[in-house]
């Protein structure tokens, strides 16, 4: 049987990145192309299944929909899944639509944002099913269903966990949840011989990147993020030779020196990152990565050991520098913040670049609130930073507190746009302290100064403050 898997082309205004925020996708510089690694796992699965398995990337081969569509009806396939993502996800559907009516064959979606609004999908039958939660097994378990023509006809989904869809009488069905998957190790690698693997890549790094997920879940709980709605509060891990596998694989087979780990929180356990070092020190592979995670699970002896295998920037969640923001919103991240400013300091030391990511525009927050953000982040100093605004992904805490009091454009949630404004702000104060939050941060004259000793990143940088806040047609 052969199955497609579709990353959609992002809307004409924005590059898009399905899988940052959990799932849900946020807008991103357009000098950022990350490979689909989630529905390589996807393809892993099925063609240990004995599948024939296609993934088109419409961003890496720039192609629009209707060139998506034209070489997805050509493929022949008998079975097709798309991803999504929040702020595009209105032409996701129109691409499923127009591929469903013209090859009649079964579209799955998948996806943080339709795993929340499952419902809302079938309203202009673009799909067959809708796959929540993890999608590997799901995946598979729907193709399984569709080899056997015969339970197909007269079952359709019926009893496949994880899935939603629509009953010929209009119907929804939910079907019960999938358990999360428990033993990470006993998925097989990425499939990444089904992607162009030197079309991905990242602002300011020579040559092709691609991601690993080394572990999946999250104990700290954001209110706005969508990373333990998709992965779960319990952090579950690869195991040290199941990493390293895999960084054999993309490095030995498939010749690629940039890695960018995609763990919600990379460093939660030290003693798996140390493994991990070593290992990658032992086989001698000269590959340059770069992580996220958490200030309190850092220490100056970790970030040496990361500095000697190869990590060459950290991005850690700042969020707030307003204690009532941190304990309410932010998983108490920083309560120590001299501590927080001595991981800033190692981390340079040993010459791996920090970047900041901050939220503005949480429900509660004042104007002197954000003051204390921007001050914090001057005062921490990473060689990059990045101002969002406090977005209410389907599921998360933040919009089970806002449910009922706003309607919510999902194409405005591109991570950047503040959706509606809160007591104290309007949605243009947001976006307006945001765009101070920039400059105040790299117009500082000692900053300026170390920015322009580098031109091209700094331009980059210019570019991508005026198109932030660009907004869909």
């Amino acid at each position: 049987m052969k199955v497609v898997l579709i990353n959609p082309p992002s809307p004409p205004e924005f590059r898009v990145s399905r899988g940052l925020m959990g799932g849900f996708g946020m807008a991103v510089n357009p000098g950022l192309l990350y490979p689909p690694i989630e529905l390589a796992h996807v393809a892993s699965v099925l063609e240990e299944d004995g599948c024939e398995v296609v993934i088109l990337d419409a961003d890496a081969r720039d192609l629009d929909a209707a060139g998506a569509l034209e070489e997805l009806v050509a493929s022949g396939a008998d079975f097709f899944c798309l991803d999504s993502s929040s702020t595009s996800l209105d032409r996701d559907l129109a691409l499923a639509r127009e591929l469903r009516t013209t090859t009649g064959r079964p579209i799955a979606i998948l996806g943080s944002q339709v795993t929340y609004t499952p419902g809302e999908i079938f309203s202009k039958d673009s799909v067959d099913c809708v796959v929540r939660g993890e999608p590997e097994y799901t995946v598979r378990d729907l193709v399984r269903r569709a080899k056997d023509s015969e339970t197909f006809a007269s079952q359709r989904f019926a009893g496949v966990e994880g899935v939603t869809y629509a009953r010929a009488d209009g119907e929804i069905v939910h079907e019960p949840e999938r358990e999360k998957i428990s033993d990470l190790d006993a998925l097989p690698i990425p499939a990444r011989h089904l992607l162009d693997n030197h079309a991905y890549r990242f602002p300011g790094i020579e040559g092709p990147i691609t991601t690993v997920k080394s572990s999946r879940g999250c104990p700290l709980n954001c209110s706005f993020c969508g990373y333990t709605l998709a992965q779960g509060l319990r952090f579950r891990f690869r195991s040290p030779e199941s990493v390293l596998k895999e960084l054999e694989d993309l490095y030995f087979v498939h010749g690629l020196r940039h890695v960018v780990f995609r763990d919600p929180i990379f460093t939660t356990r030290k003693d798996r990152i140390h493994a991990i070092c070593d290992g990658i020190i032992a086989r001698g592979m000269q590959i340059e990565w770069q992580c996220e995670t958490a200030v309190k699970v850092l220490d100056p002896e970790l970030l040496a050991k990361m500095a000697a295998a190869g990590c060459r920037h950290i991005s850690l969640g700042v969020e707030s520098g307003n204690a009532e923001m941190q304990k309410k919103h932010c998983g108490n991240k920083l309560k120590d913040l001299e501590g927080a400013e001595e991981v800033f300091r190692a981390a340079r030391r040993v010459g791996i670049e920090t970047r900041a990511f901050c939220m503005i525009g949480f429900p509660e927050e004042t104007p002197a609130m954000v003051e204390e953000t921007i001050q914090l982040v001057n005062r921490l100093d990473p060689d990059q930073v990045q101002f969002c605004a406090v977005t209410a992904y389907p599921g998360t805490p933040l919009y089970e507190m806002l449910r009922g009091e706003r309607d919510f454009d999902y194409a405005t949630m591109t991570g950047f746009q503040a959706l509606e404004g809160n007591e104290h702000m309007t949605k243009e104060e947001i976006e307006a302290k945001i765009r101070e939050a920039y400059r105040r941060f790299y117009l500082r004259p000692r900053r300026f100064v170390r920015e322009i000793k580098s031109p091209a990143r700094l331009a980059g940088k210019v570019a991508r403050y005026f198109t932030l806040f660009r907004r869909r047609a």
